[in-house]
Formats: C-alpha cells, sequence, structure tokens
C-alpha cells in the first residue's frame, strides 16, 4: 500500500528544518531562529508573520557576533553542511521507530535544497553545494522509510511577484519537480501566507491535480496537507495545540522538540521535550486519531545535535516495542486522560499506562458502558485487576513495567443495557431574560441548579448568583448573541456570581461571554468559555476561570482568577486562533490592579497598554513571549509575581516611572527587556534563575539597575547592554 493508505500506518515522522538562517542559528528561547532575519525587523519581512519585529535579543547578537553580514544571502557561504550525511539521518528516523521523513525543500527565505528550476538560490549552486533533498530522498528508498517534502508558499524574495507569475514560473514547476523527480510521497504546504483567491487558487488547484497524476504514474498516491487551499486534502495540518477530543477526519500535529522549528544554539536539553513528555505528545496525538510530526533543526554543518537526537531515540526504543500502537491503530471510544491513553488494535482496546507505576486507574472503563473480560500485561508480567464504577484499578504482583511506559491488552464488551422504569429526559433549558425584565435595583436573584438560555443583559443594581459553576449555567443560543456578541451583559452597579457562562453547542470561544458595560460592576466565581470584555469603569473581575479579560476603562481590578489563554485568540493578542491569545489585555486608563492570578498559555499572559499608575503584582505567569508587557505604561508597578517559562518574564517597551521589585523568575531567556526608549525604568530586588540573560537593556539609557540576584545564567554578563555596546 502506498501513498495517503501507507501514510496512515506511518503516524510518527521526522522534518528536517533548514534554511539560511541555520548559519547564525539564534533566537532568544521561546521564539523560532528560523526567523532570523525577520527578527532583525528587515523591512521586506515586516508584516509577513505574527513574530515580534524587531527583537532586541537578536539585533545584539547579531552585533556582538555577525556586524560584518549586512544582507541576508551573504550568510550562505558559511552554510557547508560539511558533515551532513542523509542515511545517519534517516538512520535517526528509524532508530525513533518513525514512519517517514520530510525534508523542508523552500523554507520561508525562498532558499531551495535542491537544484530547484527557476532560481540560482539553491543547494547545489550556492553553500553545501549539495542536493540535499536528492540525498535525503534517496536514503528514505534505501531504508524502505517514506518520504516528503515541504514546500513554502509564503517565499520572500518573491512577495512583489504578482500572484499568477508566482504560481506558474516559481511554485508550479518547483512543486512538479519534486514529484516527478524525487518521488515525493507527502507534499506539505509549509507555513501558508499565499493568497490564492481567484485565478491564484484555480492554478494551484491545477498544480496539484498535476502533481497527483505525476505520483499515480509512479504507483503511489500522493498525500497532500490543507496547507495548499485545495478542495480535497489528505489531511490537515495543525501546529499550535493538539484538539481536545478525538477526530474523525485525518491530521497531522507539528511541532518542534523546543520552541524553535530551526536549531537553536540558545536553546539546551531542558528546553526541548523529555522522552516522557514526548511520549506523552505522541500518545495522546496517536489516541486522538491523528500522526505527529517532529521537526529537527540540523546545526550549520548538516548534523543533529546530542541535545536532539536524545529523547527521540529513548522515546524510539518504546515505540519499537509498540509498533502496533503507534502505527496501527485507531481511535478507541475515549482517548484517555492526563495519565492513561487509550486506542483500539483489532479486538482488544490498548491502555498505555504513562506513569509506568505499580498502580493504574483505567477511568472511564465503567460497568455502566463496558464489561471488561480480562487484562493483560504487554510485558507478561503478573497482575491483578477489578472493575468498579470508577472504571478499572490494575495492580502489578511482580514488578512495575519497565521503561518508559506501561502497557495493558483488554478484552471487553458493551455493557448490557439496564431497564429503565421511567425515560431520563435531560431538563429544558429555562429562558432567563424574563426574569431580569421586572427586577429593580437592589433585587438578587438566585438561580437554582440547571441550564438556562441567554443572552441576558443584567440590569442597573442587580446580582444574579448561582450555586456554583458546575451546578448553574446560561448557555448561549447559536443563533443570538447579545450585546457584540455576549452571552451576559452586565449594566450600572451589575454583579454575576458563581455562574458558568458557556457558548453550548455553538462553542465560540472567538466570542466574548461577558461583556460589563457599567460601572462599578462585578463578575465573581464564574467560569466563562470566552473572554470577559470590560467596558465600564471600576469594575471587580474576581475568582473567575477561562481564557482571559479585554479591557477599556479605568481602575479595573482583577484578582484571584485562573486563566489559560490559549484555547483562544483575541483582539489584542499577537495573532488570531489557537496558541496566540493574551490572558489579560487592558487599554487606558489607571488605577488598575491585577493581583494574585494564574495566567499561563498564548503568547502573552498579560499586557497594557498606555496605563499609568497600577499595580500588578503576586500573579503566577507563564507564556510563549511575555508574562508581563508594558507598552508606553506610566508608573506602572510589577512586584512580587512569580513567572516561569516565558521568553521575556517582563517585557517594558516605552513609557516612563515604572518599577520592577521583587520577582522571582526562572528558566526563561531574560527576567527582563526595557527597550525602546523606556525612560526612569527601576530593575532592583528581582531574582533571576536559570535564564539566559538577565537583563536587557536596549535604547533605554535612564534605567536604574539596582541589586538583583542571578543564578545559573547562560551568559556571562547578566545585562546586555544596547544599541551602543557600554
Amino acid at each position: 500500500m502506498t501513498g495517503p493508505g501507507r501514510w496512515k500506518e506511518r503516524r510518527y515522522g521526522l522534518r528536517l528544518n533548514a534554511s539560511i538562517a541555520t548559519v547564525p542559528s539564534f533566537s532568544p528561547i521561546g521564539e523560532s531562529a528560523d526567523w532570523y532575519w525577520n527578527h532583525l525587523g528587515t523591512d521586506v519581512l515586516r508584516g509577513s508573520a505574527p513574530h515580534i519585529s524587531p527583537l532586541v535579543e537578536v539585533l545584539a547578537h547579531h552585533r556582538d557576533r555577525w556586524s560584518h553580514v549586512a544582507a541576508y544571502d551573504e550568510f550562505i557561504p558559511f552554510l557547508t553542511f560539511h558533515r551532513f550525511d542523509a542515511d545517519s539521518i534517516v538512520g535517526l528516523a528509524v532508530e525513533s521507530g518513525m514512519g517517514h521523513v520530510v525534508q523542508v525543500a523552500k523554507h520561508h527565505d525562498g532558499f531551495c535544497w535542491w537544484d530547484a528550476p527557476g532560481t540560482g538560490r539553491t543547494s547545489t549552486s550556492q553553500g553545501p553545494h549539495r542536493d540535499v533533498v536528492g540525498e535525503i530522498a534517496a536514503a528514505c528508498r534505501r531504508a524502505s522509510v517514506q518520504f516528503g517534502t515541504a514546500y513554502s508558499l509564503l517565499d520572500w524574495p518573491d512577495l512583489q511577484v504578482p500572484l499568477v507569475s508566482y504560481v506558474d514560473q516559481i511554485l508550479h514547476p518547483q512543486v512538479i519537480d519534486l514529484v516527478e523527480r524525487y518521488g515525493t510521497q507527502i507534499l506539505s504546504a509549509l507555513g501558508g501566507g499565499a493568497d490564492t483567491t481567484g485565478s491564484g487558487d484555480r492554478r494551484i488547484e491545477e498544480l496539484l491535480d498535476r502533481a497527483r497524476d505525476l505520483a499515480d504514474a509512479q504507483g503511489f498516491e500522493l498525500a497532500i496537507n490543507d496547507g495548499w487551499g485545495g478542495e480535497q486534502p489528505t489531511f490537515a495540518s495543525l501546529d499550535s495545540t493538539v484538539p481536545a477530543e478525538i477526530m474523525t477526519t485525518p491530521w497531522e500535529f507539528c511541532r518542534p522538540l523546543g520552541a524553535s522549528f530551526g536549531y537553536n544554539r540558545a536553546e539546551r536539553a531542558e528546553h526541548l521535550l523529555s522522552a516522557g513528555s514526548l511520549l506523552d505528545l505522541l500518545t495522546e496525538v496517536i489516541s486522538k486519531g491523528g500522526s505527529l510530526m517532529m521537526d529537527v533543526g540540523p546545526s550549520v554543518d548538516g548534523t543533529i545535535t546530542e541535545i536532539q537526537q536524545r529523547p527521540l531515540r529513548e522515546v524510539g526504543t518504546w515505540v519499537t516495542d509498540n509498533q502496533e500502537l503507534i502505527h496501527g491503530s485507531r481511535p478507541f471510544d475515549l482517548w484517555g486522560d492526563a495519565l492513561v491513553r487509550y486506542m483500539a488494535v483489532g479486538e482488544h482496546v490498548m491502555a498505555v499506562d504513562l506513569a509506568a507505576g505499580p498502580e493504574v486507574v483505567l477511568a472511564g472503563l465503567t460497568p455502566d458502558r463496558y464489561e471488561v473480560l480480562s487484562v493483560e500485561a504487554d510485558d507478561g508480567g503478573s497482575l491483578h485487576w477489578e472493575q468498579h464504577r470508577g472504571g478499572v484499578i490494575v495492580t502489578r504482583i511482580d514488578r512495575s513495567p519497565a521503561g518508559l511506559a506501561g502497557v495493558y491488552r483488554i478484552r471487553l464488551q458493551p455493557a448490557i443495557e439496564s431497564t429503565r422504569l421511567f425515560e431520563e429526559r435531560a431538563a429544558e433549558p429555562r429562558a432567563l431574560q424574563p426574569l431580569l425584565d421586572s427586577a429593580i435595583a437592589g433585587d438578587v436573584i438566585q438561580l437554582q441548579e440547571g441550564r438556562h438560555t441567554g443572552p441576558v443583559a443584567i440590569p442597573h443594581g442587580v446580582i444574579l448568583r448561582g450555586l456554583g459553576w458546575d451546578r448553574t449555567s446560561i448557555i448561549g443560543d447559536s443563533a443570538h448573541h447579545g450585546s457584540r456578541g455576549a452571552i451576559v451583559t452586565l449594566a450600572d452597579s451589575s454583579r454575576i456570581e458563581n455562574i458558568h457562562v458557556s457558548h453550548g453547542a455553538h462553542d465560540d470561544r472567538h466570542a466574548p461571554s461577558v461583556v460589563v458595560s457599567g460601572f462599578d460592576a462585578a463578575v465573581v466565581g464564574c467560569r466563562c468559555d470566552g473572554m470577559v470584555v470590560v467596558e465600564g469603569d471600576d469594575v471587580t473581575i474576581s475568582a473567575v476561570v477561562g481564557p482571559g479579560v479585554i479591557g477599556d476603562s479605568q481602575r479595573t481590578t482583577i484578582e484571584r482568577c485562573t486563566f489559560n489563554s490559549q484555547v483562544t485568540g483575541n483582539s489584542q493578542g499577537t495573532g488570531n486562533g489557537e496558541g496566540w491569545g493574551t490572558g489579560v489585555a487592558l487599554t487606558g486608563g489607571s488605577g488598575h490592579r491585577i493581583h494574585r492570578n494564574e495566567i499561563v498559555g498564548g503568547v502573552c499572559a498579560l499586557r497594557l497598554h498606555d496605563i499609568s499608575a497600577s499595580v500588578v503584582s503576586e500573579n503566577r505567569l507563564e507564556a510563549r513571549w511575555q508574562a508581563v508587557h508594558l507598552q508606553r505604561c506610566d508608573h506602572v508597578e510589577v512586584v512580587d509575581n512569580s513567572v516561569r517559562h516565558s521568553m521575556r518574564a517582563i517585557d517594558i517597551e516605552g513609557g516612563n516611572g515604572s518599577i520592577v521589585t521583587g520577582n522571582w523568575i526562572a528558566d526563561g531567556d531574560s527576567g527582563a527587556t526595557i527597550e525602546f526608549g523606556a525612560t526612569g525604568t527601576s530593575i532592583i530586588d528581582n531574582h533571576i534563575e536559570r535564564c539566559r540573560v538577565g537583563l536587557v537593556v536596549w535604547d533605554a539609557p535612564t534605567t536604574l539597575i539596582g541589586p538583583n540576584s542571578y543564578v545559573d545564567l547562560h551568559e556571562t554578563d547578566p545585562v546586555a547592554h544596547g544599541p551602543d555596546a557600554d
């Protein structure tokens, strides 16, 4: 079997991600090094991607290491690949238990890793002077590994070329060459970016039809991802978050071992997935019906560093022993949970115990749904099991499972349906707005357990109270939303407490759950599936669980909330879509207080814009790029916060007189970045640990740096200054 069918059976693969940026191989920890030239603020690239541009960390690195390079292509002579060994790299994939290898044939910078038609910017005529695509394709054939190519539609050097000319003169001949000459079996559009509407869309569909015909002539069916904009893709490519539940249509999740798709010399082993974390990710993707593509970045000599190889090989031992799970399974009714994964193989259900402990609870295999007939350890170990209403408890008698995870083979059948004396019907949601229409200021409306329909508008001075967000809910109507798409709208001095505000089956996480339009209003103890939007002054958001808050007001208080902004994008974020959100984004005003919250996920945990005289204190923060981002803010205090795993723990861009003190910061790139005209900033008494550098001060000469403690920094000098070195 070839093509898509075979691809579905090879559900774990390796993607080689190299570009001209492989030469400097640098970005701050948390960013992707393949965007190096974009990070320098180059005009031709600005606006082409949602990456921060410029990045002062990259400006400093370029000044110190590559100041003699004035143009991007001047890096090409250093791109030697003199130790590149295609058989060794494909061998790494085989040892890792992978079934396919995809070569990035052309990255966004337009550099082609074969003698591509229509351009002289190729690896055969410059840099390595070798056909990297051809060598990987040949090595894959020798190892019986499926070969694929990834091709960027976002070609920086050709951004000004008319779309029709680009498709006809560049895209078409190059893609056809990859399929016809190298036998590409998987064809992925890398990153998207081209506007393929109208005639461009038709031409790309014609291109894909031609590519399929060429593959058929060679005896295989071409697998094509959805990045091309064609009408019949083989699979969808995801690169932000793994779906929450099982997907029945083919999909692939792509991610690097660390934060950078290309090799980043700043990343250490602790910044990459461990073997355990990689196995967690792999089994989650497989149990939800997907395929996992792991990116690795060769260094400038063409080799894969040991810190990238190690977790792949360690997981490969387990994958090799469990081939049927990774490459031969299908999703079960349940995908599992944080500790256990389920897959179906033949007539059996396979349970993967990620903790590999002496006892495991197989939750979900409850007697009301399944009758479990037998449980056996795949390694032959003795065990005892029993089924109860919480699932199946498996206890090892002789020893714990060896290796990264235990595997159990289960035979079961559907439970016999019990006789019901009465038909069970879910209570119909009750209309809520009629209860509120007659309410007046001072009224407290106590909702009982159950579901209520929105949208609703809470009148002036009225309190709407539930029994807890696990018992009382307000569900939005998919056919109609309230003010600005909200499920609940609050007027002056109104309040909502202890209620789950849900979009229901509509599940529109980009729409707001609550809009607070009045002053002195409050949202307390609620779970909100969408954002809380604050428009009125003197608003309190307390003990709320959800994706976050957007505000444009005076004196907003946000306290004791738990936000995960990765579940949604928002208009104040750096981009749209999953993984690009901002947890709290406030614009304008003064007197804001953000205290004792937990904000994780997304690109930014907390962003304040044009704000003065406010306090950010005692929060636990974690984000991809910035934990706290102050843009043109005056006299903001950032005090006693705990920040981990964020590229920039605190980013102060412009503004005057802000104070950063008493914060505990670890495992990021920098403890604080003060940049682009910020004046009078004080950085005092912070503890900065296991970061690349303590502070980056760029174009902010009046910054006051007091005593701070620095522990286990990567750089010798804890403070980097610029643009002129002190």
